[in-house]
């Protein structure tokens, strides 16, 4: 009866361990949603660790794009999140890891 009890036990530590370890990113389409402003995500999200931008005078816009760095699965995984506006709206959200010269590496699902 021990044995049964020590292997049970065993079960759901193991399974405690388990579930704890996996995590989901904060960045998804339930938290964000196309057409935020830029003040709603820094509001809901904090500051971001950087930002650029680039203009097209053809078109008369400019494109920026606020980065989230993110540590997923306790620490073990940091991934970068990209959120990019048009006219001062989400347009896009894009996940990667950066590389050693700070260019994301963007991957795609």
């Amino acid at each position: 009866m021990n044995v049964l009890k020590f292997k049970l036990l065993a079960l759901i530590i193991t399974v405690i361990m388990l579930i704890s370890c996996s995590s989901r990113s904060k960045f998804t389409s339930e938290s964000l949603s196309i057409g935020m402003t830029k003040e709603q995500v820094i509001s809901k999200f904090g500051k971001p660790y950087k930002s650029s931008f680039t203009e097209n005078k053809e078109a008369g816009e400019i494109k920026e794009s606020l980065y989230y760095k993110e540590s997923l699965n306790m620490g073990n995984r940091s991934i970068t999140n990209i959120l990019t506006f048009k006219g001062g709206k989400l347009v896009s959200l894009e996940q990667g890891q950066e590389s050693e010269n700070n260019s994301p590496v963007i991957i795609h699902p």
